[in-house]
């Protein structure tokens, strides 16, 4: 055995001395420096608390003051690191097996030869380097778990953040859509607008210029998501439709101006828009078209003719000097006039505008069911094999009735106006907003639950944005469930954060949180609260209540142990959650 003890220390238990100088002399044969000795149990015990680098120990098992066995236990206890090998002239099963249980490597019967020795220490020192380079790869591994944990969690808050900003920048471009038809003689229009993503490149309006032209166009710019979003606020910003005299312009008029605008502003490659745009008198029904390299406009007359309608000019942004023609025609009663963007259909092939046709041709008194009809033949045409949903086109349908009715136009948001009369927000009863100079207040009135957690949680970071003081006002509020002490103890980590009006109930649930941060947050001389409104309440979105229902417990789980017992089995479902 060459060195293989080298740099490794050693230390052997025995009361016969002669025991001891074979094995010391074998050890130090070995390589081991230094070898130290022990005469029995209790010498050992001094030796070991007096260092902490002995690496191996053989040691007797029949000593007097303390045996081997007691030692052993003892040692394994303090350093589970150190080799042990037993030496015992008893060389008796029992005793073997007692040993190995209270975790020696080897067991050997006395008087030990070299031999044996040798290939037991040999083995010990093995089994210690793999042991030590287990807890280092043990290590190694919790340390990247808990990097790519933190990871995880660093990209699940911005991927939430993100998610977010686009569902809120949804609900800025919808408002840039028409809401309510104006009323038209002789004429319906109806439209319909899904984004393909929570944001999307369609847009479309119907304007009333004067008691006799009515203006209306739709458009589609490049690509998907927020560069297209992007580039249909734009082209609203960047259109005109009426002349320094407040007169109508002509169509071609209107894109050939937004057409240079939007080239100087844009000059990035790859970047257009397409567009269709009619201006109808509607005293005696005719109509002035010019399309920016749009798909066809279909003109659907009740005997059964269809007539396209193709682009008059290049795409926006392509070409600085384009110039756009205009199409000029009459609509009689009971013509129809589709405007579509291409998510409905690829434009130009024959089958496509048979279907449409016949889409157009039935119901002729009920144009919502025509749109719905058509949207459902969009779902229908688009390519299968799991396309990724980022691939997902805008649909936007606009479909002009030459008949007296009703006009309507559905955004996306018919369900959310059901559920909350009036449009897509209602008044909080739990939350409340106020503000003076000074700062801003958020108050709690009766019992504050999860369903709320997620509207009060965003609108106090998005006031603490601002760098004013946050006031959290609890003097009307009697209980807070998990998630809302959860929330609570997060915004309490802000600087900016103060809490009044804690009711004695509630202190008491901080308390047995062992809530600290918040307790410190709490001011006994609270500050008059000014007038406070309900809070504007979203409609309920299930992921985002349901990440904030896990993140208030893990902030509740990280304060203390016996927290992390209460709620980890709440934390830990959540987490296992797929549909979260």
């Amino acid at each position: 055995m060459e060195s293989a003890g080298d740099g490794t220390v050693a230390l052997v238990v025995d009361d016969d001395p002669v025991t001891r100088l074979l094995v010391r002399r074998a050890l130090e044969g070995f390589g081991f420096r230094p070898v130290l000795e022990a005469a029995d149990g209790l010498a050992a015990q001094v030796i070991l608390t007096g260092r902490d680098d002995v690496d191996l120990v053989l040691t007797d098992v029949l000593m007097p003051g303390l045996d081997g066995l007691g030692l052993l236990r003892w040692g394994r206890e303090r350093d589970p690191t150190t080799m042990w090998i037993i030496l015992s002239g008893l060389d008796t099963f029992s005793t073997a097996v007692e040993a190995i249980r209270l975790g020696a490597f080897d067991f050997l019967g006395k008087p030990p030869r070299v031999e044996e020795i040798e290939v037991s220490v040999r083995n010990a020192l093995e089994q210690r380097k793999l042991l030590e380079e287990r807890e280092r790869l043990n290590a190694e591994l919790a340390e990247a778990n808990s990097e790519l944990v933190s990871k995880v969690r660093e990209l699940e808050t911005k991927s939430e953040l993100l998610r977010r900003d686009l569902q809120r920048a949804e609900v800025i471009q919808r408002a840039l859509l028409p809401s309510d038809p104006p009323a038209i003689e002789r004429f319906s229009v109806h439209a319909v607008y899904r984004p393909g993503q929570h944001v999307g490149g369609d847009l479309y309006d119907v304007v009333r210029i004067d008691e006799r032209h009515l203006a209306f166009y739709v458009a589609d710019a490049t690509g998907h998501g927020v560069s297209a979003a992007m580039l249909s606020v734009l082209f609203k910003q960047r259109l005109v439709l009426v002349d320094e005299a407040g007169g109508a312009l002509a169509p071609a008029e209107v894109l050939g101006t937004v057409n240079r605008s939007f080239s100087e502003a844009v000059v990035a490659p790859g970047l257009f828009l397409t567009a269709v745009y009619c201006l109808l008198d509607t005293t005696n029904g005719t109509v002035r078209l010019a399309s920016a390299g749009h798909p066809p406009v279909l003109h659907v007359r009740p005997g059964g003719e269809t007539r396209l309608i193709r682009r008059t000019g290049p795409a926006l942004g392509l070409t600085p000097d384009a110039e756009f023609e205009e199409e000029h025609f009459q609509l009689s009663v009971d013509d129809r006039l589709l405007l579509y963007t291409d998510g409905l259909l690829q434009s130009g092939a024959a089958p496509e505008s048979e279907r449409l046709h016949e889409l157009l041709s039935l119901n002729p008194a009920d144009a919502d069911k025509v749109l719905g009809e058509l949207l459902a033949a969009a779902r229908e045409t688009r390519p299968a094999g799991g396309a990724d949903a980022s691939d997902t086109d805008d649909v936007t349908l606009l479909l002009l009735d030459v008949r007296v009715g009703p006009s309507r136009f559905d955004n996306g948001t018919a369900r959310a106006n059901r559920e909350a009369p009036g449009g897509t927000t209602s008044r909080s009863e739990i939350v409340f907003y106020g503000e003076t100079e000074e700062a801003s207040y958020l108050a709690l009135r009766g019992r504050a639950t999860w369903v709320h957690g997620d509207a009060f949680y965003e609108t106090a970071c998005g006031l603490l944005e601002t760098g004013r003081i946050l006031v959290l006002d609890l003097s009307g509020c009697d209980y807070l469930d998990s998630t809302f002490l959860g929330t609570v103890h997060e915004l309490a980590g802000h600087p900016e954060v103060r809490m009044q009006g804690v009711t004695p109930e509630v202190r008491a649930m901080f308390e047995e949180l062992s809530m600290g941060r918040v307790l410190e947050a709490i001011r006994e001389d609270g500050a008059r609260l000014p007038e406070m409104h309900p809070l504007a309440v979203a409609r309920a979105d299930a992921k985002a209540g349901k990440l904030r229902v896990l993140r208030a417990h893990e902030a509740l789980s990280a304060i203390s142990g016996r927290n992390r017992e209460k709620f980890q089995a709440v934390v830990e479902s959540l987490r296992g959650d797929p549909a979260g």
